[in-house]
């Protein structure tokens, strides 16, 4: 594959004029060629730089700001020598009997022209960008035709014309654009592609194809050649010409097709890169002609191929995602945990498009299926990218992909999965155990029912400040609890626990007696209580939680994002301190050993970050236990409680997978949903004592 530009800047300006009133969509229209333009396969721009984003759009957008953002993005993209991609839609006004085209901004009015942006005059000036190797242009307004710059002038000007554009209008100067037809044509050609368009899309190309998309409209295409270097500028890479020349496939669906050809003897057939769904069906043509004598391993060969063309298949859909929210590595690695279930098969750990590829491969052809058929974790992966933009199952691009891979009846399972799913977590207890000065048990739980994070129900049960009397009284958290959630109706299955630091590392409430242990039907989750109502020297500690978990989670470690602390780590207190306080470990913590001053010693870890993990045995073995965590950190800290229960013999027939490990040790673990309700129950509180 040749790459013309190895560097492409894109700025995409949307401005809606209140004088002329809004125009319907532009927001979404525009919002949905930026997507297309930054996708890293299709347009290959870079999205913004600094302070200034490459997307601009609404009331907001000034003439002022218009005008500094063009010619700052032909500036960054001339110091880069990139080409510039500038997309204008909007109202678009020619005053008088001039053919030349104004951009209505923001606070533009059609009476005082000096308040609107003169595109063309911008254009040329853009043009004489010194390192700028050329600009593609998209204007879709009305009167679009006067956007063409001064030609004669580039040639007279300090570079002499020594540069590139291609620009598209989507109307004539002396003609009225309709709905924006243009660019909606436009995001559906850079979606679907052109056939035999060659590789990029070049202006040409894309101006037949756009017209066949929103006819009735009399688009125009001017381009300038004056640079003597380079090739001419592109817009997009052609969805219908994928790759062609290199393979598409990831190492998942290589290896695969390797290992399903390999006993036909007909290795040689992969030796040409497989470019797309017409390779496949080329190969899978050649393996009926030529391994008709065994047909087991045919059939295996051909249900590869079925896995694999299901795979390319999704990877379009993904591409062309119609969600609002763009499909980040966070939102892929999330939903792909949950395809994936409990599985103890290491997950892909890639990022960007690379994970797009390598966790459809993953879930057609390697996830474990259990009871589900071979598109059964694919349809699992899409219905929870679906569901957080809000969509159902009858979206007419999920309803097409699920005809095309066969997931039609899983895809619809998969969302009544997702659904129960909420029904069943969204339930959580929340118990308190208040503790007064001097006590190691408390005197009071405090119970509260949370409903989707927020407050359902709340109660105060009252003990006596020992081990017995305590888990008593927790017995009656869960009669009191567990009949409430029914109202609603879910069930009951998490129960988080905060308490001191110091009854947190003598108190295991998982193995409370609740007529059987309370980890037997409950995930408990274990909290530090002091993040509740933190006092004035530790106010900033839910704060620098949150900074600590987003950092754990963007920095894709390839593993459990952990900082281990030996004895050495542990053995003065105040260096240990100090080491915390100046971020020497970023992520979550975890200790290799019980030290002696345990209590002092965690109250400082838990400071500082929102995860703590320590031995609970003596004998523990880091080394196994760190092998655990990376294999299941996807999973935590439910997975914790799963280990307990494996422990004491139940689910034994799930096998242990390296969960032994995980029942040894312990854990403090504060999410997002737990800030949140810190954050919650600090204002509530204030509120309480300033009416009190």
């Amino acid at each position: 594959m040749t790459t013309p530009a190895r560097v492409r800047h894109v700025l995409v300006i949307a401005p809606q004029c209140p004088e002329l009133g809004p125009l319907d969509e532009l927001e979404e229209v525009s919002g949905a060629l930026h997507k297309l333009l930054t996708d890293q396969w299709r347009g290959g721009c870079a999205e913004g730089f600094e302070a200034t984003p490459s997307l601009l759009y609404g009331a907001a957008v000034d003439q002022a700001r218009i005008e500094a953002a063009i010619r700052g993005a032909a500036e960054r993209a001339g110091q880069d020598g990139a080409v510039l991609v500038l997309v204008l839609i909007g109202h678009g006004i020619t005053p008088g009997r001039n053919s030349t085209l104004y951009l209505m901004a923001g606070n533009s009015r059609p009476d005082e022209i000096a308040t609107a942006v003169n595109v063309g005059e911008l254009l040329t000036q853009v043009l004489e960008t010194p390192g700028l190797p050329g600009v593609f242009a998209v204007v879709d307004t009305c009167h679009a035709g006067g956007a063409v710059p001064d030609l004669r002038a580039l040639d007279g000007g300090v570079r002499q014309g020594a540069a590139r554009l291609s620009l598209l209008m989507s109307v004539g100067a002396a003609q009225t654009a309709y709905r924006l037809a243009f660019s909606r044509g436009l995001v559906q050609v850079l979606t679907g592609g052109v056939g035999d368009g060659g590789e990029f899309l070049r202006a040409d190309a894309v101006l037949d194809a756009v017209r066949l998309k929103a006819p009735g409209q009399d688009a125009r295409r001017v381009e300038y050649d004056g640079a003597r270097q380079g090739e001419r500028p592109w817009l997009s890479r052609n969805a219908s010409h994928r790759l062609r020349g290199g393979s598409v496939l990831g190492p998942v669906a290589t290896e695969e097709l390797e290992l399903a050809v390999a006993p036909l003897g007909c290795s040689e057939l992969l030796m040409e890169p497989m470019t797309g769904p017409d390779s496949l069906e080329t190969l899978r043509r050649l393996l009926r002609e030529r391994s008709s004598d065994n047909a087991i391993a045919l059939a295996w060969a051909l249900r590869v191929i079925k896995g694999v063309m299901d795979g390319l298949c999704t990877i379009d859909l993904l591409a062309s995602w119609p969600g609002r929210e763009p499909l980040g590595s966070e939102r892929l690695q999330r939903a792909l945990w949950w395809a994936a279930g409990r599985s103890a098969t290491r997950l892909p750990d890639t990022s960007g498009s690379t994970l797009r590829r390598d966790a459809v491969e993953f879930l057609r052809l390697r996830a474990p299926r259990g009871d589900g058929t071979r598109t059964t974790s694919l349809a699992a992966f899409v219905a929870a990218l679906a569901v957080e933009d809000g969509f159902d199952e009858n979206r007419p691009e999920l309803r097409a992909w699920a005809r095309t891979v066969g997931a039609e009846v899983e895809l619809v399972d998969e969302f009544a999965k997702l659904a129960n799913k909420d029904v069943r977590t969204r339930v959580r207890l929340v118990i308190i155990l208040r503790v007064a000065a001097g006590d190691l048990w408390p005197s009071v739980l405090e119970a509260w029912l949370l409903d989707r994070g927020k407050a359902y129900a709340d109660r105060d049960f009252e003990c006596r400040p020992d081990p017995a009397a305590v888990e008593q009284r927790l017995t009656d958290v869960l009669k009191w609890a567990t009949p409430k959630a029914k109202e609603i109706g879910a069930r009951l299955r998490r129960v988080e626990i905060a308490a001191p630091a110091a009854l947190l590392l003598r108190w295991r409430p998982e193995e409370a007696d609740v007529r059987e242990p309370l980890g037997a039907e409950h995930d408990v989750v274990l909290r530090w209580s002091e993040r509740l109502c933190p006092p004035d020297h530790l106010w900033r500690i839910n704060v620098r939680a949150r900074e600590k978990l987003e950092a754990m989670d963007a920095c894709n470690p390839g593993g459990a994002p952990v900082d281990w602390l030996g004895e050495q780590d542990t053995g003065e207190l105040e260096k240990l301190r100090k080491r915390l306080g100046n971020g020497v470990y970023p992520r979550a913590l975890a200790l290799n050993h019980r030290p002696p001053q345990f209590e002092r010693v965690m109250e400082a870890l838990l400071e500082y970050a929102p995860i703590v993990l320590w031995p609970g045995v003596d004998d523990c073995v880091p080394g196994r236990f760190q092998d655990s965590l990376d294999k299941y950190w996807h999973l935590l800290p439910a997975e914790f409680c799963e280990a307990y229960r494996c422990s004491w013999g139940q689910n034994a027939q799930e096998g242990l997978e390296g969960r032994e490990h995980l029942a040894q040790w312990r854990t403090v673990w504060h999410d997002t949903e737990w800030l949140d309700f810190c954050d919650w129950f600090g204002q509530f509180t204030t509120k309480r004592e300033n009416s009190a």
